[in-house]
């Protein structure tokens, strides 16, 4: 569009695609993937999510047709200095896995409950549910009966102050929560759950616990994870770095439609992982794609370099 604006020479989309894999080609030729895998590997803290995708022919780098709905995953760090964005032919924990970024990773992961993430915490550092996934669901009980589901929303309420108190905290440059605080915060946290689970145990649904029950149990098993974000100030109580990275592939979805294979699909995550990277390191798009053309395109360097 740019091109025929300025000089009056539409360009066919042939020409555009060509162009796409001409630039992932050269970016496959430079080891880009592998340095993205290696450098978000160095982090103390990574970020994951996933989309699903549209792709008219879900046929693999081996010609066969694969099962399960393709996803697009993204893995960065907080900040927006490493945006990793990867095809999968499904959201398998198996595909998951293949993708090769999470292979011997042992810093902390923010994620959702998702067990296709679950299959890596046993070697990490730790882990961070997001807690903004926590309170949609929360969100959701409540609405079953404010009054009877109360608990949801005080626990809401608490997961709240405790990131109020967190800021404030590094705000006036203090690395920890005063103690007494994140004990009272924990215990109404821990009082709201209990209830939680008292209140619906017994009570009657269509299809099986009631979802109040099932979500107190969660929050109680999984508190440690919950609250990591209050006692290591590195890590974000929510996922919403990835949440906000994988807007741009739906983005272009809602434009294009679909991808025609897993192949074009992951030319693009290369392509667009190049860009917004470099991007978040002080390269215009225009000068990350002529330095990639010429042969010399933007790497990223593991923190520890």
């Amino acid at each position: 569009m740019l091109m025929s604006a300025l000089l009056g020479a539409p360009v066919s989309a042939g020409f555009v695609a060509r162009a796409h894999e001409r630039l992932a080609g050269k970016l496959a030729a430079a080891g880009l993937d592998e340095a993205m895998k290696a450098a978000l590997r160095a982090e103390d803290v990574l970020c994951a999510d996933e989309t699903p995708v549209s792709v008219i022919r879900n046929v693999g780098a081996d010609g066969q047709l694969k099962a399960g709905s393709p996803h697009v995953v993204a893995i960065r760090t907080p900040d927006q200095r490493l945006i990793w964005y990867g095809a999968a032919h499904s959201r398998s924990s198996e595909a998951i896995k293949g993708l090769g970024v999470m292979d011997g990773y042992a810093g902390i992961l923010v994620r959702d409950d998702y067990a296709g993430w679950a299959q890596f915490d046993a070697r990490l550092a730790g882990v961070q549910q997001c807690c903004q996934h926590i309170f949609r669901h929360l969100k959701g009980v409540h609405e079953l009966h404010p009054d009877w589901q109360r608990w949801a929303d005080q626990v809401r309420q608490v997961l709240r102050e405790a990131n109020a108190a967190v800021q404030a905290a590094i705000a006036a440059g203090r690395d920890h929560l005063d103690p007494d605080l994140l004990a009272g915060l924990r215990e109404r946290y821990d009082q709201a759950v209990a209830w939680g689970q008292t209140t619906n145990r017994l009570r009657d649904w269509h299809d099986g616990n009631h979802p109040g029950y099932v979500l107190a149990s969660r929050l109680k098993a999984k508190a440690e994870q919950i609250w990591l974000f209050t006692t290591n100030f590195a890590v974000p109580w929510t996922n919403n770095a990835s949440e906000q990275a994988i807007k741009g592939p739906k983005r272009h979805q809602a434009v294009s439609g679909y991808w025609h294979t897993l192949a074009t699909l992951t030319a693009y995550c290369r392509v667009r992982t190049y860009l917004v990277s470099s991007r978040s390191h002080g390269i215009t798009p225009t000068d990350a794609i002529h330095a990639a053309l010429a042969g010399r395109p933007w790497q990223p360097a593991p923190i520890s370099a």
